[in-house]
């Protein structure tokens, strides 16, 4: 238990010093694009998780969104646990306001009939995880700028989909897709 407690303790600090370098790599002038490079990750990625904004009104920082992955993975999972029964009334309490005409009852559920049509019924999910919009995964307790996406493994009679759920920083849905394993150039 001892050296769990350490490289716990190391694990921590080593996070710590890795802010405090790319905070001190963006004061002396990197780009985000340097930085990311150096991380093995996009300047979008590093962005989100180092990055500071200044909120033009109160002249304060806006700081990230603590991310629980339990609640998005958990959030994810109902999601498409609620499609799947006909329940777009409780999807429909999940969504951002802004984003309720554009993932409307016909178009969610539409959608969803063509899904069944070519994969049968839903049986469950598995594998659920929070990535960055881009892919990059996330650390739990990571503090990130602005939107995540929960990401789960769609097991149907008659094959598997990939069911993708944007997150904005207020556990709202943004939203929805569902896509073949593997599909690449995704919105989210």
């Amino acid at each position: 238990m001892d050296r769990i407690i350490a490289a716990q303790r190391e694990l921590e600090r080593a996070r710590e010093d890795l802010r405090r370098a790319v905070q001190e790599a963006r004061s002396a002038g990197r780009t985000w694009a340097e930085i990311g490079a150096a991380l093995g990750t996009t300047r979008q990625a590093a962005f989100k998780r180092f990055g500071r904004v200044i909120d033009p009104v109160h002249g304060r920082p806006i700081t990230g969104a603590h991310v629980s992955l339990e609640n998005i993975t958990n959030l994810t999972e109902r999601v498409f646990a609620h499609i799947a029964s006909g329940d777009y009334a409780s999807v429909d309490t999940l969504l951002h306001p802004d984003v309720r005409g554009e993932l409307s009852e016909d178009l969610v559920m539409g959608t969803w009939r063509r899904v069944l049509a070519e994969a049968g019924a839903l049986e469950g999910t598995s594998g659920t995880h929070v990535v960055l919009p881009g892919g990059e995964p996330i650390v739990d307790g990571e503090e990130v700028l602005g939107t995540v996406v929960g990401v789960t493994t769609l097991r149907f009679e008659a094959g598997e989909l990939t069911g993708r759920v944007a997150v904005d920083p207020t556990a709202r849905v943004v939203g929805i897709l569902i896509v073949p394993p593997g599909q690449e150039s995704l919105p989210f």
